[in-house]
């Protein structure tokens, strides 16, 4: 898959990797299931899941740049998506956000729309079977100067209780809610997704190496489930040498990659 990134902006990294993977090992995807992919960035993993399963794919994000890259990256995969550009916890979904939509061919039968949420743009509650978000939770003690860098990682942008909650007014009944967080905030995060009726249902800690603390936690949320949490085993990017995993090495050439730098 061909990604296009800005070469001094915001860049994916492993973390959504390492999410796309749990998702598609932990989550019963379906052909032309509906799949929210918030704060999408350049929209790697909801262009990943539709690749790999059909999924019917909407993409969401603040700022107009990450909009513009995932209509190209689309374009460029030949994968259907409708892409809004608005802030999710705005009241984008019912029409009341401001600005222009447009709409671009892929260069097949299949459209990307962008745009925000005007005119006849409605999205109503319970639309979605799955969200997937790789939030950003990283606290730099300050902000950086790079404004989409900034946007697109630290956690002063991101309010978990509010997403929460927002997550849950947008999935369907029994619908799943995949992220990952700050290993050391999963006390906040089980609680954010509780008090939203989202049960974590499956869960997996990441560790850089097999002898750190772990430092991402990967879930899915259930929407009124009422099974018991599955925690799987600890997972390790690297080995003690600082060497990528087998296991990380598996999820690289799976997803198979390759990432074109654009200078605005």
């Amino acid at each position: 898959m061909k990604l296009f990134q800005l070469k001094d902006g915001y860049r994916y990294n492993s973390d959504s990797l390492f999410l796309w993977d749990f998702a598609r090992k932990n989550c019963s995807f379906k052909a032309s299931q509906s799949l929210l992919d918030v704060g999408c960035g350049c929209g790697i993993l909801g262009l990943l899941l539709a690749r790999d399963f059909n999924c019917a794919l909407s993409c969401i994000d603040i700022q107009p740049q990450n909009c513009e890259l995932v209509q190209m990256n689309a374009k460029a995969n030949d994968i259907k998506a409708s892409i809004i550009c608005a802030d999710f916890f705005k009241d984008w979904e019912s029409g009341n956000s401001a600005g222009n939509s447009k709409e671009n061919s892929a260069g097949n039968s299949k459209e990307n729309s962008v745009g925000n949420s005007t005119g006849n743009f409605r999205i109503p509650s319970q639309s979605f079977e799955r969200i997937i978000c790789n939030p950003p939770f990283y606290d730099f003690g300050g902000e950086n100067k790079n404004a989409h860098k900034n946007t697109s990682r630290n956690a002063s942008s991101f309010d978990i209780s509010a997403f929460a909650s927002k997550c849950s007014k947008l999935l369907a009944p029994k619908g799943e809610l995949v992220l990952c967080y700050d290993a050391r905030l999963v006390d906040r995060l089980f609680q954010a997704l509780l008090e939203a009726g989202l049960k974590p249902i499956k869960l997996a800690f990441l560790h850089s190496k097999p002898s750190k603390p772990a430092n991402i936690v990967l879930v899915v949320a259930k929407k009124g489930a009422k099974s018991p949490l599955c925690v799987f085993g600890s997972l390790f990017a690297c080995n003690e040498s600082g060497t990528h995993s087998d296991f990380a090495k598996e999820i690289f050439i799976k997803a198979d990659l390759a990432s074109v730098d654009l200078i605005i």
